[in-house]
């Protein structure tokens, strides 16, 4: 299974990105990596997600 942002989801969290950076410095790389923790987890078990169509599954991710 592969996934790709859509280009204005990549905008919107590549901004995500930078605005956490400016508020506490760090903070950006971790939520990034946070993102991409739970894009792992959604490609090692695809049926724990809530499925959205045929090519698109969903899971909630939480970062406090």
């Amino acid at each position: 299974m592969k996934f790709y942002f859509h280009p204005d989801a990549k905008e919107e969290f590549d901004g995500a990105i930078e605005y956490y950076e400016q508020c506490q410095r760090g903070l950006g790389l971790e939520f990034a990596e946070e993102v991409y923790a739970t894009i792992a987890r959604i490609l090692q078990y695809p049926d724990a997600c809530s499925t959205l169509s045929k090519n698109s599954r969903r899971l909630s991710l939480y970062f406090i």
